[in-house]
């Protein structure tokens, strides 16, 4: 069967549905977007945020898009950094608007404001876009008031508003759950709702792609479709206009936020989700039952909804006192070394510029209301922190394994391979220490309690080599994969340039969180909402 439209969007997730929903707003623009997997938007794993540990391990897990994200911005610098590399109009100024255009932030009542320190949300960055967000405030959890007082007394609370961009400090994050209903709020249940009817777009589910399809000629190659199978049956689809791509599982510059966790044992009238994990099923359906009553209990989140984002601490050596910045900084590429690439270059003044401006996070810390490894569950109740690493200096490559579409692609990361972010990642470990002994946090967990396996007394008085081992043996990625098909010049490494067009082939592009050329800061769900709102606009006018 043949099939046809002016576009054909491979891969129905983030970018790609709202991509759709955005393009077939011209009803003269024909879309079909081919998705691997199925329907899901009536699933209660997905819509209920606390239940989405139940999609580890099952067939929706492959896809990442299971947990509720926190919503925080990415930074003005760092999106600046994008139109430095050769990106013209992919820079702060021109971006803020996309950022703002998919979500509607809903905030809670002047109490709870008060009770999670959102002062800092200006209200006209709260936005009118499909997406809903809001903030923790049907759940009875004094941690979160505690972790915004810790930082007040530090004077690390957040300086301003994280879509203002330039924000650092701590916060109780936004999350992507409906104010009201609760339930998560995702481009599935967001965007595709408000297409789904229309005569020009076509989803076809259970579509597993298996090859762009290319015609070369002496003065171009063109990409005009794609080959897909669906329950054992070859088919395929022929672009009239453009193929677009989200999620192309392929290329060089992998990076990823590193982090590393330490869970600590929280006092008896703490609520954590460590039941959970034990399989308590009395804790689990009294939850349940709390959340479809009432719409309140700790089904409403998902996971973290407090964190930080910090510039680099702890910059005394525990042994000399002297600054190690000096030291931190040599590890960076040197400009004039001939093997150095430009984007290596650029790359390297940023996070130079970054390390040096306190005004800039470096590292960003996340709480998560259980113990932090679901493999090897542990007696007791516990908060973790992950203290994690912003801007990576090491890449890694993702590449396709055989011809055969159904294999995975051969991932090689190469977390922490540059010495600099061990170090930098190293140094926001030590600093966890200094964030628990802190009141009224510290009042939160058992003197002397449990805390991770493996984990130093005291992350202050190790030695960096003792931490430095630590982080080797717990570091984790977080699922914010991006770079791989980077938006630069072709001679710098890129494979898209700024109108998302893949170098050296016409009519394809790639639109999803592998064109971000360098990780932004925080989450990056906000960011490929972003990316894909503007590649519309320029896809529309690339059409008209």
């Amino acid at each position: 069967m043949s099939t046809e439209a002016d576009i054909v969007i491979i891969g129905g997730g983030t970018s790609g549905l709202v991509l759709a929903t955005r393009l077939t707003e011209d009803p003269s623009i024909q879309v079909i977007v081919l998705e691997a997997g199925q329907d899901q938007t009536e699933d209660p794993r997905v819509l209920v945020p606390g239940l989405w540990m139940n999609l580890m391990g099952s067939d929706s897990e492959w896809n990442y898009a299971t947990v509720p994200q926190a919503l925080i911005a990415n930074s003005k610098a760092n999106v600046d950094a994008w139109g430095k590399l050769g990106n013209p109009g992919w820079d702060w100024e021109t971006m803020a608007a996309y950022y703002q255009k998919a979500f509607t932030i809903t905030l809670p009542s002047k109490e709870k404001q008060a009770e999670l320190g959102l002062e800092y949300v200006d209200p006209k960055h709260a936005g009118t876009g499909p997406v809903k967000a809001s903030f923790p405030d049907a759940l009875q959890d004094p941690v979160a008031g505690a972790w915004v007082e810790t930082f007040r007394r530090q004077g690390a609370f957040i300086s301003g508003d994280p879509f203002s961009g330039t924000a650092v400090g701590a916060y109780t994050n936004a999350i992507t759950v409906d104010a009201e209903s609760k339930a998560r709020s995702y481009a599935g249940n967001a965007y595709y709702p408000l297409s789904k009817d229309r005569p020009n777009l076509r989803v076809i589910t259970g579509a597993s792609v298996e090859k762009v399809l290319l015609e070369e000629s002496t003065s171009e190659v063109r990409a005009t479709g794609a080959q897909y199978t669906k329950d054992g049956t070859s088919y395929t689809v022929n672009a009239r206009r453009e193929t677009v791509i989200d999620n192309p599982n392929v290329g060089e510059n992998l990076q990823d936020h590193i982090i590393v966790p330490v869970w600590f044992e929280v006092e008896d009238f703490v609520n954590t989700k460590d039941n959970f994990l034990r399989g308590d099923t009395a804790a689990i359906e009294a939850s349940l039952q709390e959340y479809q009553t009432s719409k309140s209990g700790a089904f409403t989140v998902g996971g973290s909804y407090a964190g930080a984002l910090l510039s680099l601490p702890d910059l005394a050596d525990p042994e000399s006192g002297a600054s190690t910045l000096s030291s931190i900084l040599e590890l960076l590429p040197n400009p004039d070394d001939p093997e150095v690439t430009p984007f290596e270059k650029q790359l390297a003044g940023y996070i130079r510029a970054c390390l040096e401006d306190p005004n800039e996070a470096t590292g960003i810390y996340i709480t998560f209301p259980t113990q932090g490894d679901l493999t090897a569950i542990q007696p007791g109740n516990y908060l973790t922190i992950y203290a994690g690493l912003m801007n990576p200096l090491s890449r890694g490559s993702s590449h396709i394994k055989s011809a055969n579409a159904a294999d995975p692609p051969i991932i090689d990361p190469r977390y922490l391979a540059h010495p600099l972010d061990l170090e930098v990642l190293a140094r926001h470990a030590r600093h966890l220490e200094t964030i628990v002994a802190s009141q009224p946090l510290a009042s939160m967990l058992k003197p002397g309690g449990k805390r991770t396996p493996g984990a130093p007394d005291d992350l202050r008085t190790a030695s960096m080599q003792t931490l430095k081992e630590y982080v080797r043996t717990r570091a984790n990625n977080t699922f914010h994969s991006t770079g791989t098909c980077s938006m630069m010049p072709r001679e710098n490494g890129g494979v898209v340039d700024s109108r998302l067009r893949v170098h050296g082939v016409t009519g394809l592009r790639v639109v999803d969180a592998s064109v971000v050329p360098i990780v932004p800061k925080g989450k990056i769900q906000s960011t490929v909402y972003a990316v894909a709102e503007r590649a519309a606009d320029l896809i529309r006018e690339d059409l008209a």
